[in-house]
């Protein structure tokens, strides 16, 4: 019986166990979906995905998607791509997507180089890169864009009238006698192209070229720098549709606070009474003007204030009050963009086509009752097509044609003649117009005197058109038929870009008008109600004071450019022996541009020829050299002088590629050293052809048939190239395998033979014309430091933060100048840009201190004759107790940066994103000049004054002498004006600033989205470009080209946009 029991219970335990090892073949097999995409959220086609341990897989299909049925919900599924490096995830429901990185290591990395691509790890020379991957803002040029991105490159935007807003730009500052605003060669395609009214949606690089390794073989045409723009390409897939939007708000930076009527005139009373002992505007009419216009009266008692208010000839048209800068302005603009791009093809045949539109509306206000509009409104319409064609196997061609066409309408007086006249028109003088909407004004024989708001909104408009159409063919022949031949690759390249522009001017001169009453004899100022001042139904009567003409008159203005290029090139790539890499290019191209608009000398083509070639060699990986050289030819010098060869040369190490490093790879990732000298050109020149010799006819010159005769006008000389070393000092640093990058340069370069005028010619050399010759030398150096971390934090969470920073500094070694008579004169050894004026010690605070100082100043025949108590006083530097153009020296440096920097980062967990980026520039200044600036320094007094007026000296409180302002004084004939208002350091400020350059705020569209199969991704974001700005610096914006303020200012912009791809 025991038997039979424990026979059946083995029986039954085998039953057990049979069934639970055949519940997985009872289980219903478990179907996955999902999508793989690469790191920028781009689908991946034919990617492998496979249940791990069996031969279950399938393939992505053209949008990425895939479907598997699984054994079990146990399985592991695995992704695997050529060039991607394979995932495993783990089957954990039936949605799993799958985003795959590049199996590219930093040994394979391409990048952009002059001419054509290297391994980056190859590259030598010192270059800065930009993706614009993940670059947006709010703005309509891509000069703009580099500002704080890019180590090596100031970029310092001017003015923000739309249409015209492009920023200056240099590579590693400014060293050149010649064109301070000479910046760098830019290059869009490997073509001599503007940037600035491209999308930035249509490029995919920016690369900055800045020592002589990477520019030489640009020869005369890289000696400021490179900068190369590579626009996107077609890409094998299915075709992928982009759209991006925004509409976005726009205001000025700084609009300059002006001060009020009663400042003004408080100010004007104390400076007329400086200089004549007496008032100019009575105390009745700056009442009059308080109570015209609701100011407080404390002066006055209630009964006086209600009389005067009862009078009808105190009014705000009578006694005006007017803020000029906020009457030209409206508060907020507005613009708006949208791009569409479509991109795609097949291996032999595929595309990038994008057609862009963007709109600005500018600030400056219009007058509805005309029945024309001077609203500032700038249009742009853009298109690029890139087509590459695989005509043979081992035969590409590329097609590009792109291009834009711009409109905008403008005031028809230029907006700096306008600001101009704001700031000489005092806020008291006329009203912005009358009730009968007839324009104030007065004689404009002395045109300082127009009225802002009617030449901005009455004088006409104009209508400017721009269209540039680019197009270039590039066929890349591979000549790898025979095995010594592999990786020879030969390439033609030709471009013709025409560009026109036309300028419709509508002018209208409109009648002013003033009114025809009489002033109070007692006062000398008051309007005076006798019966002159209004007609019999109450309207201000008004004089014509100029008859102007209501007929529209019409001029057209047009201007064609013209530009040829053509290159070949042959370019050869092989390694040997599986270690020795080997490279070596050959281009040659000539380039012809003609303005066919200009005058005799203008309108002759531009032509360069340029013969360049470079080989390089590195053995393994570690062990680097290069060699660079540029020929090339221009016709602005004469024969025998037309050709300069440029070579350069660079070596480079790279010890983490050695055996031995293994042991501390996991801190220190990747460490390279390289060093590049090196020559490069260029050929800026006053003007062209400065080896002619120039004889004009002038009045004055002797003559056989009588007074006027000819004479030289410019003597030519052997003009030739100015040549620039460039040396290189360079390390850069990965760490922690890669996610921190550390670059450094040191870097120091020499002009040479700079084409300027020889003023230390004696006169007994006999030159009726200052002679010019390739004299000059400026020296520059500086380093740059570049640093970024990124790092993904597990799934939800990825951080990234740069930052650079950049200093240079040059200094002039000849500038063929005469010895001075101090060594404070001399002008050598200062930086190029260095500003020359009088040391200020401060303010005078009484006629005793005058005496005793015992200095005269600027002409006094006896000390304090001329110079009284609240006058700057000035350092004699020579101690001959006279203050003369012997005590200059130099006080400050320039606008242009000696610092420049910018940093910031990204923040994105799940669906949310934050960007930020600083911008900034230190050691830069700018002497401040010109009306509202410095106060009635014009014969007729002066314009209006800026807010910060009552920051004066005062003779009531004499030794406060931590002012703004020295005494005011009136008009040329008070010397004071002479002595307070010559180029000083009282008049000079730091305009050093940092902006928080632009602030992001983005909602990364869900996966879950994506389901419908139409939707590829994409984001909503809210952005702000130009923020906020950081500055000593008060008056304006530090940025603006102005030592005034008046210039159009810098715009701010918030935005809301969306993309999304489909």
């Amino acid at each position: 019986m025991f038997k039979a029991n424990t026979e059946k219970l083995w029986k039954g335990l085998l039953l057990i166990a049979i069934l639970l090892v055949s519940i997985p073949a009872f289980a219903a097999p478990i179907k996955v979906t999902g999508r793989v995409q690469d790191v920028n959220g781009d689908p991946l086609i034919g990617v492998s995905v496979k249940e791990k341990g069996t031969n279950n897989v399938t393939v992505t299909d053209v949008n990425g998607i895939y479907n598997i049925a699984c054994s079990s919900d146990k399985a592991i599924l695995v992704a695997e791509y050529i060039g991607f490096q394979s995932e495993e995830r783990k089957v954990t429901g039936t949605l799993i997507d799958f985003v795959l990185k590049d199996e590219v290591s930093k040994l394979d990395e391409v990048t952009v180089v002059g001419y054509t691509t290297a391994r980056k790890v190859s590259v030598l020379g010192a270059q800065s890169s930009l993706k614009m991957d993940h670059v947006k803002a709010p703005v309509a040029n891509m000069s703009s864009i580099l500002a704080g991105r890019v180590s090596g490159v100031v970029s310092v935007q001017r003015t923000g009238l739309p249409g015209q807003d492009d920023s200056d730009i240099w590579v590693r500052g400014i060293s050149t006698l010649t064109n301070r605003n000479e910046g760098p060669l830019i290059l869009v395609d490997g073509i001599e192209r503007s940037f600035n009214n491209l999308d930035p949606e249509d490029i995919q690089s920016v690369t900055v070229l800045k020592d002589a390794a990477s520019t030489a073989v640009y020869g005369v045409r890289g000696g400021n720098g490179v900068i190369i723009i590579t626009t996107k390409p077609g890409v094998v897939s299915k075709p992928k549709f982009s759209v991006d939007v925004y509409q976005g708000i726009t205001q000025l930076t700084k609009v300059p606070d002006l001060a009020d009527g009663i400042e003004y005139m408080n100010a004007v009373n104390e400076a007329y009474n400086n200089s004549y002992g007496k008032a100019y505007y009575s105390q009745q009419y700056i009442t009059n003007t308080k109570v015209a216009n609701g100011l407080p009266t404390p002066e006055l008692t209630s009964e006086q204030r209600a009389e005067l208010e009862s009078q009808r000839s105190i009014n705000k048209y009578l006694y005006p009050n007017v803020d000029w800068m906020r009457e030209l302005y409206h508060k907020y603009g507005w613009n708006r963009r949208v791009n569409l791009n479509i991109r795609g093809g097949a291996p032999n045949a595929n595309y990038y086509i994008s057609l862009s539109y963007y709109q600005e509306k500018g600030l400056t206000k219009t007058d509805p009752t005309q029945d024309y509009s001077t609203e500032i409104d700038y249009n742009r319409y853009n298109f690029l097509t890139n087509v590459n064609l695989k005509a043979t196997k081992m035969t590409n061609i590329d097609v590009g044609v792109s291009g834009y066409f711009a409109s905008g309408n403008y005031p028809n007086r230029s907006l700096n003649d306008i600001y101009t006249r704001a700031m000489n028109t005092n806020p008291v003088i006329y009203p912005v117009q009358y009730p009968n909407g007839e324009n104030p004004g007065y004689s404009q024989v002395q045109r300082e005197l127009d009225n802002p708001w009617v030449e901005l909104t009455r004088r006409g408009y104009q209508t400017q058109y721009n269209t540039q159409v680019n197009s270039n063919l590039k066929i890349t022949q591979d000549l790898g038929f025979w095995d010594w031949s592999k990786g020879l690759t030969a390439r033609a390249l030709v471009a013709f870009d025409v560009r026109a522009t036309q300028t419709l001017s509508y002018s209208v001169d409109n009648s002013t008008w003033k009114p025809s009453g009489s002033k109070d004899p007692t006062t000398g100022d008051t309007w005076l109600d006798d019966g002159n001042l209004y007609d019999e139904n109450g309207n201000i009567k008004l004089q014509e004071e100029f008859k102007g003409n209501t007929t529209m008159s019409f001029k057209s203005d047009k201007w064609v450019y013209r530009t040829f290029y053509f290159e070949a090139a042959l370019d050869y790539k092989h390694t040997f022996a599986k270690r020795h890499n080997v490279s070596g290019l050959v281009v040659f191209n000539i380039r012809n541009y003609r303005d066919a608009n200009g005058d005799l000398i203008g309108s002759l083509p531009h032509k360069q020829e340029s013969l360049s070639a470079r080989a390089t060699y590195d053995y393994d990986n570690r062990y680097f050299v290069e060699a660079n050289l540029g020929y090339t030819g221009s016709e602005n010098f004469a024969k025998g002088h037309r050709f300069g060869t440029f070579p350069a040369w660079a070596i480079g190490w790279v010890p983490s590629n050695e055996g031995w490093w293994k042991p501390v790879s996991h801190v220190i990732s990747f460490l390279k050293l390289r060093y590049s000298d090196g020559t490069v050109g260029n050929d800026s020149q006053n003007g062209r052809f400065g080896y002619f010799t120039e004889i004009t006819g002038k009045s004055g010159y002797s003559s056989y048939w009588g007074t006027d005769g000819i004479g030289y006008n410019k003597y030519g000389f052997q003009a030739q190239w100015s040549k620039i070393r460039k040396q290189d000092l360079g390390i850069e640093i990965n760490f922690l395998h890669d996610d921190l990058t550390f670059v450094f340069d040191l870097f120091k370069e020499r002009r040479t033979k700079i084409f300027v005028d020889r003023n230390n010619l004696p006169l007994l050399a006999g030159f009726a014309a200052t002679a010019s010759a390739n004299v000059g030398i400026v020296k520059n150096k500086g380093y740059e430091i570049a640093l970024e971390y990124s790092h993904q934090f597990g799934k939800d969470l990825f951080v990234s933060v740069r930052g650079n920073i950049t200093e240079n500094t040059d200094k002039v070694v000849e500038n063929a100048e005469a010895e001075p008579a101090y060594p404070w004169l001399e002008r050598r050894g200062h930086n190029v840009l260095a500003r020359w004026g009088y040391i200020a010690e401060g303010l005078y605070t009484s006629t005793e201190q005058i005496t005793q100082r015992g200095i005269t100043q600027f002409g006094e025949t006896h000390p304090g004759e001329l110079v009284k108590p609240g006058d700057i006083m000035y350092k004699d530097l020579n101690g001959d107790k006279h203050i003369d153009e012997n005590d200059m020296t130099c006080i400050g440096r320039g606008d242009i940066p000696r610092i420049y920097y910018g940093f910031g980062g990204d923040i994105r967990y799940k669906n949310i994103g934050v960007g930020v980026l600083f911008q900034g520039v230190a050691d830069a200044d700018r002497e401040l000049q010109g009306n509202g600036i410095r106060p009635f320094r014009s014969s007729t007094g002066g314009g209006t004054l800026y807010s910060n007026i009552t920051d004066r000296w005062n003779s009531n409180n004499p030794t406060k002498t931590d002012v703004f302002y020295p005494r005011l004084a009136w008009g040329e004939k008070d010397a004071s004006n002479t002595n307070n208002f010559v180029t000083s350091t009282w008049w000079q400020r730091d305009v050093s600033f940092m902006r928080l350059k632009q602030f992001t705020i983005s909602y990364y569209f869900p996966k879950a989205w994506e389901r419908n199969g139409i939707l590829k991704g994409g984001r909503f974001y809210i952005m702000g470009e130009n923020v906020f700005t950081f500055s000593k610096f008060k008056l304006w914006d530090p940025e603006l080209n102005t030592d005034n303020g008046i210039s159009y200012p810098n715009v701010r912009t918030f935005s809301v946009g969306v993309n999304f791809n489909i």
